[in-house]
């Protein structure tokens, strides 16, 4: 194990979506209850009724089940998997829309690309303790393997159409009202190609944005998007917690700490690009940046934390995950069916 409180769990679903809800549900309640307990102390610590919060989560819903039904009726089966209310399930999967306090919600993520290899390191809140690997083979669409923080939908991860995915949190001022961000990330991973994930990236009625990275063997982009705005970057290298093309929607030039990751991975890349999977789990354990790593330890009970990372060999379907961070944790090895070689 690496460090001491991360636990992962590897969870094989299948199904149609709420099917597959259930079946991390059932397999992650007690991590997704301890989850749930982290976010209502923190809550309160703010100031703030958890209850109220999670309630304002519903109108957010409405609009994605409009325009991601899938998403919805698989939060739903982990609502009901884990034993919680569906309210308990929406806070978990809306917070960066429903978060009392924008800027207490941590940056999250570094995710690079070289050559045949896509990398990402997860950076959130560290006592969000229990990760799960979910092993997925959906009744519509092709099979993935996705590394998560338990009670979160599905999001990064490499996927048997022949692509893999990193998330990279965010921020500008248009949010609105819309579909939340992790229901758009979820619909891209299931996608049935890198083009229909760059399409899914954009799906209209968007509360907000992310930079999702995407990588197969041929092609990789970058999708930056807001609420309102997305733009494609062609052949990245990396990217953190700020806007790189030049609509910036954002209008600001990204933290010390997001822009400390971002010269390190391209740094650490141009020095000694990866040629395997452990060499590229060795980039990710680096420490080499400040005041932010790619492999962030912080202390303190609101701590941010890299809580996994994630490798993927787009041409073999390979990859690699770690049980907590990346230089610590042990690193596991997984494979998507049928292999990307094959349907790419």
């Amino acid at each position: 194990m690496g460090q001491i409180g991360i636990r992962m769990n590897v969870v094989a679903v299948s199904g149609a979506p709420r099917a597959m809800g259930l079946a991390q549900g059932e397999a992650l309640g007690e991590g997704i209850e301890a989850a749930l307990g982290f976010y209502r102390a923190l809550l309160e610590r703010m100031g703030h009724d958890p209850a109220a919060v999670a309630a304002r989560c519903r109108p957010y819903l409405q609009a994605a089940r409009r325009v991601l039904p899938d998403g919805v009726a698989e939060m739903e089966g982990l609502a009901e998997g884990a034993g919680i209310s569906f309210e308990e399930a929406a806070l978990l999967n809306c917070l960066e829309e429903v978060w009392p306090e924008a800027t207490a919600v941590p940056e999250a993520c570094t995710t690079m690309i070289s050559g045949r290899y896509l990398m990402h390191a997860e950076q959130w809140y560290a006592a969000h303790s229990e990760i799960a690997v979910v092993v997925a083979a959906p009744d519509d669409g092709p099979g993935f393997v996705s590394p998560t923080c338990a009670g979160f939908l599905p999001a990064v991860g490499l996927s048997a159409a022949g692509f893999a995915q990193g998330i990279d949190s965010l921020v500008a001022p248009d949010d609105r009202l819309g579909a939340p961000r992790v229901f758009v990330s979820r619909a891209a991973l299931g996608s049935s190609s890198i083009e229909a994930a760059v399409a899914a990236a954009c799906t209209p009625e968007r509360a907000g944005g992310y930079a999702h990275v995407l990588a197969s063997k041929d092609r990789s982009v970058t999708v930056e998007t807001s609420a309102t705005t997305a733009s494609m970057l062609e052949n990245p290298v990396a990217h953190t917690n700020h806007y790189l093309g030049s609509s910036n929607p954002s209008g600001r030039r990204g933290s010390r700490g997001s822009r400390a990751r971002l010269s390190r991975a391209g740094d650490l890349l141009a020095q000694g690009p990866p040629g395997s999977l452990e060499d590229c789990a060795r980039l990710l354990s680096d420490h080499g940046s400040v005041p932010q790593s790619i492999c962030l330890h912080e202390s303190g009970p609101e701590a941010s934390g890299t809580v996994f990372g994630m490798a993927c060999d787009l041409v073999t379907g390979r990859m690699l995950v770690s049980d907590g961070p990346p230089c610590t944790g042990a690193w596991q090895p997984f494979e998507v069916a049928p292999a990307v070689v094959d349907v790419v």
